[in-house]
C-alpha cells in the first residue's frame, strides 16, 4: 500500500472501531461498606449520562451508587446501596438495559452480621448494536453471611 493511502486507511480503520462505543450505552456502579469506612463508584460509557456516588461515614456507614447511560441503541441504568453499622450490614444492586438489541437486568444482595460486617455489592449493564450484557455481585465478611445475585438478558433479534 502506497504511503498517500496509509493514513485514510487507517483513520477509516479507527472510525469503524468507535462507531460501536459511539452507540453505546452502558453504566455501572458498586459499595463496599464496613466498619470506618464507605466507598462507592459510579460510571456509563455512553455518549451522555450521569453518575452520582455518596459516602458517609459515622455510627452507621453508608454508601451509594447511581449511573445512568444513554445513547442512540438504548438506556442503561446501574444503582448500589449499601449500609453497615451496630455489627450488622447489607447491601443491594439493580441493573438495567433497554435498547433495540434487547434487554438486560441484574440485581444483587448481600446481609452479614457479626464481626467485621463489611459488604460489598456492585453491577454493570451494557446495550450496543446487536448485543446486550451485563452482570452482578455480592458478598458479605461477617460470622453469618448470605449473598446472592441474579442476571438475565433477553435479546431481540
Amino acid at each position: 500500500m502506497s504511503r498517500s493511502l496509509m493514513l485514510p486507511v487507517c483513520l477509516v480503520g479507527l472510525l469503524g472501531l468507535c462507531v460501536e462505543t459511539c452507540l453505546a450505552g452502558g453504566a455501572w456502579s458498586g459499595v463496599d461498606v464496613g466498619p470506618g469506612h464507605a466507598d462507592a463508584t459510579a460510571g456509563y460509557d455512553a455518549p451522555q449520562g450521569i453518575a452520582r456516588t455518596e459516602s458517609r461515614v459515622g455510627r452507621i456507614n453508608l454508601g451509594r451508587g447511581l449511573a445512568l447511560g444513554m445513547g442512540p441503541d438504548g438506556l442503561s441504568l446501574s444503582h448500589t446501596v449499601g449500609v453497615s453499622g451496630h455489627g450488622a450490614g447489607a447491601a443491594h444492586n439493580f441493573q438495567l438495559s433497554v435498547g433495540r438489541s434487547g434487554t438486560h437486568m441484574s440485581h444483587g444482595s448481600a446481609v452479614t452480621r457479626g464481626g467485621n460486617t463489611r459488604v460489598v455489592a456492585g453491577g454493570e449493564t451494557h446495550v450496543a448494536p446487536g448485543q446486550v450484557w451485563g452482570d452482578s455481585y455480592g458478598g458479605g465478611f461477617g460470622r453469618h453471611s448470605r449473598a446472592w445475585a441474579r442476571s438475565q438478558a433477553w435479546r431481540r433479534w
